[in-house]
């Protein structure tokens, strides 16, 4: 199984020009949230921001964008009271991917709404935390997508394939192959994080235990989500991603240590870790 290195990471970042705006980064629509977990969506949206994404819109629920809105006023908010899907669907024309699922619950409105943006959002997607729940459940058949990034960790891809996390554990390289031709791209996540899609595989060699921190799932969901809605495919972003996410957390584990790390920190580490990537410089 080839490695996937640190230097091969800088080649997939964007170019950026002096005459570029804010579209030009990338329009990302990131749906979750819940009353048990307001800050996830927010932390996708920050996470996005921090690595390099345009417009960010957060669809949600009103109190979980009233609370976002004061935490991270540089997000565009959707608050929406009755349908997501219908409200989801209007940005299907302004924006270029969907995050789908961080924070979103586990209800059964819950898991229609990510069932149903599955089907019918035609733009790329990535799905993480109760999104990978929905997908899980049973129910009208699903079919797998070429513009589609899944990130789970070994519980959530042993629900994917009705089978046990030890199991996964055992072979995660079949796994993250058996999730990929079932489902698109995936990003197994764990120590040596693997990536596969359409017959690829690749393992990550950044990434320890840093990582372990409640929302670091949210972050780099953001993350990958910002680089699929500036045109990477999701196996590229899966690489840029996880590598970038992986940086961070090393970062912060050179200054502070294996306790104490936030995830808001592993996001707001980015930009250091992408000006590094690009040589110091801003192109």
């Amino acid at each position: 199984m080839p490695d996937f290195f640190v230097s091969d990471a800088a080649a997939l970042l964007p170019t950026r020009r002096e005459d570029m705006h804010k579209g030009d980064r990338g329009r990302l629509l990131v749906a979750g949230g819940s009353e048990t977990y307001p800050g996830a969506p927010a932390l996708s949206a920050l996470a996005a921001l921090r690595s390099g994404g345009g417009v960010v819109t957060l669809l949600s629920l009103e109190s979980v964008c009233h609370a976002c809105a004061a935490w991270l006023p540089e997000v565009v908010h959707l608050p929406v009271r009755g349908d997501w899907t219908a409200a989801a669907l209007t940005l299907l024309s302004s924006v270029g991917a969907l995050v789908l699922g961080p924070g979103l619950g586990r209800s059964k409105e819950a898991s229609a709404f990510a069932r149903a943006m599955w089907r019918l959002w035609t733009k790329p997607i990535l799905v993480d935390g109760d999104g990978l729940y929905a997908l899980s459940l049973p129910g009208e058949p699903l079919s797998a997508r070429d513009d589609a990034l899944l990130t789970p960790h070994e519980g959530e891809a042993a629900r994917l394939l009705g089978t046990t996390s030890e199991v996964v554990r055992a072979d995660r390289p079949g796994a993250a192959a058996a999730l990929a031709e079932r489902w698109g791209c995936v990003l197994l996540k764990g120590r040596g994080s693997l990536v596969a899609c359409g017959g690829e595989l690749r393992r990550l060699t950044v990434g320890g235990p840093e990582l372990s921190v409640p929302g670091s799932g949210d972050v780099l969901s953001g993350c990958a989500g910002a680089f699929m809605a500036a045109g990477l495919t999701p196996f590229g972003a899966a690489l840029l991603g996880g590598t970038l996410h992986a940086l961070a957390g090393e970062r912060l584990r050179k200054r502070s240590g294996l306790d104490g790390i936030l995830a808001s920190e592993l996001a707001d580490e980015l930009p250091a870790v992408v000006t590094e990537l690009r040589g110091g410089g801003g192109k």
